[in-house]
């Protein structure tokens, strides 16, 4: 059964092997990428009979248009993607997480994105 703790459900890292990212292993993550670079959200549980999967992305890069996610439908809403098309500097979003389909918990990372030189 789904709790309500998050931090028992959130381990965030990235990948982009850029210096300056911050707060890996929590749930605000700050993602430091560059513009026109691809971030995918991969989840998954510890606990393979615990169900978990993204429900939707909202917030200040979402609305702006620096990022739209999408889901890649072969992985069922466990794996979404998206292109960062704007630079920014410690932009928020949101994550809502869909645990054991009825509880939802949401958290909100960073993205801080440069142009390409």
């Amino acid at each position: 059964m789904a709790q309500k703790n998050l931090s028992k459900y959130v381990f965030m890292v990235d990948t982009t092997g850029y210096s300056g990212n911050g707060n890996e292993g929590g749930n605000e993550l700050v993602t430091t990428c560059k513009n026109g670079d691809t971030i995918v959200w991969n989840v998954s549980s510890l606990d393979p009979a615990e169900q978990v999967s993204i429900h939707n992305f909202d917030g200040t890069a979402i609305t702006s248009g620096m990022i739209n996610p999408a889901p890649y439908p072969q992985y069922d809403s466990t794996v979404w993607g998206g292109r960062v098309n704007a630079k920014g500097s410690n932009v928020q979003y949101t994550i809502t997480l869909l645990l054991a389909g009825n509880t939802l918990l949401t958290f909100d990372p960073f993205i801080v994105a440069s142009n390409p030189q």
